[in-house]
């Protein structure tokens, strides 16, 4: 018996979503989908929100304020997991690594990959504030590249020009996405915070990655990009007037680096110290220098700024050029765990770069700098 729906006749065909819904969708003329309502639960709070058809669940609560938990905001983290309980829904990523998170006999979701295709309800995991208190909710906008400046083999730099302008604090990420490839990734801002028209990111070559080969290989000026930010919540505000240490891995400078401008332009550094590790693996996979030379300079009592090489001894020529910034052979962590030792107390700490560098910044801040979790800030994303 063929499943009743918007459309029938025998332009009607039916596509199978699950063992739980078939869709009827009409080739010729389609009628346009209205938002849905859905609902978000916790075992504190409820809202609701309106999601366009397009747009990911995660998104569509973040832009009407709704606090659901996330980190990455592509689907690798699984941290935006839910319990769907009513509603049609699509998901975009079938192998997000997210989803080895879910139980699939609860019905859970990633947010961040999950359409609504009708009226929906979904329990978030846990006693979750839904409130948000962002001082910006994130929004949608529309960019142009600009510039793509090489700045190792495998790492770029990405100049985009924003419509409308792209309000964020240091520390925070936008995703985005090119019209021909499908999915958003995660980059965090490196320029200075507030209302941007211009957003400078980091972009690592990723094997088989799909938008880091457009990038790398055949993006020209004024090919167009799809954005969504402000996002994340590692953020540095001059007002808390903290002692932070900041410990970052290869293109997870690029949220340090908008860490430093605020706090150099604010003279917050004038009263508060800062310790930058900052991790490659050797020489040539070092960028970014000469910035972070300027940091050091301009406060050099309260500013140190550590370059860790993993798998390589510093060349004596590079403390030659740049002699405000230390140099030194072992991994971010494990120095920032030597030079700060018995001096955490107080500090907040940001951590950003790969996955494992983040877990093991972490422990080490943790067991060892015995700082609470409340002031470690970090952005899980890959």
């Amino acid at each position: 018996m063929r499943p009743q729906g918007l459309f029938r006749g025998p332009a009607a065909r039916i596509f199978r979503m699950s063992d739980r819904q078939d869709i009827v969708v009409s080739a010729p003329r389609p009628m346009p989908r209205r938002a849905a309502l859905v609902e978000a639960r916790s075992k504190l709070a409820s809202a609701s929100f309106h999601a366009e058809p397009h747009e990911p669940l995660l998104y569509a609560a973040l832009r009407a304020g709704v606090a659901v938990p996330y980190e990455c905001a592509t689907g690798t983290c699984g941290t935006c997991k839910a319990r769907r309980l009513a509603g049609v829904t699509v998901g975009d990523w079938g192998e997000a690594p997210g989803k080895a998170f879910l139980r699939a006999d609860r019905d859970e979701v990633l947010l961040c990959q999950t359409r609504a295709l009708s009226e929906a309800s979904f329990e978030i995991p846990g006693s979750v504030n839904l409130a948000s208190i962002d001082r910006v909710r994130p929004y949608f906008g529309r960019a142009t590249v600009s510039r793509i400046d090489v700045l190792t083999p495998d790492m770029l730099e990405l100049i985009i020009e924003l419509d409308p302008p792209l309000d964020f604090d240091a520390g925070q990420f936008a995703v985005l996405r090119a019209p021909h490839i499908t999915g958003y990734r995660g980059y965090s801002m490196v320029n200075h915070p507030g209302r941007a028209k211009q957003a400078t990111f980091v972009v690592k070559r990723k094997p088989d990655g799909a938008l880091t080969d457009w990038l790398f290989s055949r993006a020209r000026p004024g090919d167009p990009i799809e954005w969504f930010g402000p996002l994340g919540r590692a953020i540095f505000t001059p007002q808390e007037q903290r002692t932070i240490v900041c410990i970052g891995g290869g293109s997870g400078i690029a949220s340090i680096i908008s860490i430093l401008e605020i706090g150099c332009s604010s003279r917050h550094f004038e009263h508060f110290e800062a310790a930058v590790f900052f991790g490659i693996r050797t020489g040539a996979d070092a960028f970014y220098l000469d910035r972070l030379e300027r940091f050091a300079q301009a406060f050099p009592k309260t500013l140190t700024v550590t370059v860790a090489l993993s798998h390589d001894e510093p060349r004596p020529d590079l403390s030659q050029r740049y002699p405000g910034l230390k140099f030194e052979s072992g991994f971010p962590h494990e120095i920032a765990a030597r030079d700060l030792a018995g001096r955490f107390a107080g500090r907040v700490a940001y951590l950003a770069g790969p996955p494992v560098l983040v877990d093991v910044g972490i422990r080490m801040l943790i067991t060892q700098g015995r700082l609470p979790v409340r002031d470690i800030r970090y952005d899980r994303f890959s």
